[in-house]
């Protein structure tokens, strides 16, 4: 497992001082400087840079671009909505081919309207390097993740030579495949699609355009960042931006910014719950919550052939898909319109009916109806929640970095689980995907996790959800894959707390990357039957 050096020329930089002063005076002064120069230019050739047991840069930690390229890679005056900045490009313009200039200018002209960020689509690459927004590297011998801030926008970067499984596959995100050269970490991105611009002054690529990266730390807190885009379709010859990745040293971890569930909330198109997001209080007429009525569940067992990770814990890593029908409900029941039939996944109460306050499970029911589909915030392309995210139907990655386990989601989210912070967010910050602990009990992965917000759906069936929710959570493996167990204490629609279980199978393959906004036919629809109710109702 990687592991960090930290500052490992400090000691020997005082020892060479300290000799230097000792040195007799008989040294001709000219050698004198020579050793001084020798000695003082070692540790700065070195440079304090933390390194991986192989002996590459360790480039794990919170980042963000030092640059004003999100706006113009090339150097730009101020305008209403762009600050002024310098070029980022290599020899300070880009070399359009003549109609490609004309078309970056008619897309500048027209950026309110034509630049897909406006839309909160994923914004591609290399432009998400360069966004004011921090991302966080997690690094292991076989894979590179990068996951961002904004929009919970995430690349996985394939570092151990594997070939794609899906070659030819056009991506916003595009496919990364990495490797070392010496002290630099180079990717190769390929395979992107032509629905992106590089900036908001509407510089563009097409999607025969390759994109080598370059990440080469100059220091413990600084990595030089570069690209080199190839595009013969667009461009008259290859050109470089580069500009430096800094360190976000105050941060303990990302926060979210959900470009879309903003805007909307913003404009009024979706619509706050009253009763679920925070700070709703518990409505006076519940009945008490008990908060000892669950059972006590032995965690389920690994098998003994687990693989294990170098420092004995097992290895997790891996592609997992669901193993129940959860997302059309939690409890079992028979065939309903518009849904296929659930196979029940509570495991406590061992009735397997979810101990639902009176109001809330006939909340549950109404948003059974047709006209309520709208309030599904999965219906807008929004993020699933938890434990939401481990059962819509796409499939999700496991990796485990140094101090962390990162579950990145097919649906184009993630999960940060730390397993060395103890103490969660404060009370005031709230997460579509809460704020996660974990540590290990045995062989299973025990999560502990609050901080939501209270805006998911546990299913599309309605089940409900609180921003007084805080989840368990174990990840223990089987011969098959994983066994999932979430245990959900909310004291806002439930009399007590309850439990789900379910296998994960592994699956051979990939993570695709599933645009779900950029490709949204279905919400316009459901808006049109949620607002014919309304109008049939006088509302």
């Amino acid at each position: 497992m990687p592991r960090l050096f930290s500052k490992p020329f400090k000691g020997a930089q005082f020892n060479m001082m300290t000799s230097i002063k000792k040195l007799p005076f008989l040294i001709p002064a000219r050698n004198l400087l020579l050793v001084a120069c020798t000695c003082l230019s070692l540790p700065s050739l070195a440079q304090d840079i933390p390194r991986t047991d192989a002996g590459v840069p360790f480039l794990q930690g919170i980042w963000q671009a030092q640059s004003r390229a999100a706006w113009n890679l090339e150097g730009h005056v101020a305008r209403h909505d762009i600050p002024a900045g310098l070029s980022v490009v290599e020899g300070g313009t880009i070399p359009y081919q003549a109609w490609a200039r004309e078309k970056q200018q008619a897309n500048f002209a027209n950026r309110a309207e034509l630049d897909p960020l406006n839309q909160c689509h994923l914004p591609g690459v290399p432009r998400i390097m360069a966004m004011p927004w921090p991302f966080q590297i997690f690094q292991t011998e076989a894979h590179v993740a990068i996951v961002f801030e904004w929009t919970q926008v995430f690349r996985l970067v394939y570092s151990a030579g594997q070939e794609p499984t899906y070659p030819g596959f056009e991506h916003f995100m595009g496919d990364s495949r990495g490797h070392w050269e010496g002290g630099t970490f180079v990717v190769e991105v390929r395979d992107l699609n032509d629905r992106t611009w590089m900036d908001a002054s509407g510089n563009f690529l097409s999607r025969t355009a390759v994109i080598t990266e370059r990440y080469t730390m100059t220091d413990e807190d600084t990595i030089r960042y570069e690209a080199t885009i190839e595009d013969p379709e667009v461009y008259t010859r290859p050109w470089t931006i580069s500009y430096p990745l800094v360190r976000q040293q105050d941060m303990v971890r990302l926060l979210e910014y959900q470009c879309q569930a903003e805007v909307e909330e913003a404009s009024g198109d979706f619509e706050r719950a009253l009763t679920q997001w925070y700070p709703a209080p518990i409505p006076d007429e519940n009945v008490p919550f008990d908060a000892d009525a669950s059972a006590d569940l032995p965690l389920p067992a690994a098998p003994a052939n687990v693989a294990r990770r170098d420092d004995g814990t097992p290895d997790l890593t891996g592609l997992y898909t669901q193993g129940a029908i959860a997302n059309y409900g939690l409890e079992k029941r028979e065939n309903l319109p518009l849904f296929p039939p659930a196979n029940g996944v509570v495991i406590d109460p061992a009735t397997g009916i979810l101990p639902y306050q009176d109001w809330a499970r006939a909340e549950m029911l109404e948003r059974r109806e047709p006209w309520r589909g709208y309030d599904d915030p999965t219906a807008h392309c929004f993020v699933g929640g938890i434990p939401r995210s481990h059962y819509v139907p796409s499939p999700f990655f496991i990796m485990q970095p140094p101090g962390y386990v990162l579950v990145l989601h097919e649906r184009m989210s993630y999960r940060v689980i730390d397993l060395n912070r103890t103490e969660h967010l404060p009370n005031n910050i709230r997460l579509w995907m809460g704020d996660a602990l974990g540590h290990w009990e045995g062989d299973t992965l025990v999560v502990e996790s609050a901080n939501y917000n209270g805006k998911a759906w546990l299913n599309e069936l309605g089940d409900v959800t609180s921003h007084a929710q805080t989840v368990v959570e174990s990840y223990t493996p089987s011969e098959a894959g994983l066994i999932y167990r979430a245990t959900v204490s909310d004291p806002i629609p439930y009399s007590r707390p309850w439990t789900l279980e379910m296998p994960m199978p592994r699956q051979d393959g990939e993570l695709l990357e599933v645009a779900c906004l950029e490709d949204n036919n279905d919400l316009q629809h459901l808006k049109d039957v949620r607002d014919e109710h309304r109008a049939s109702q006088g509302n």
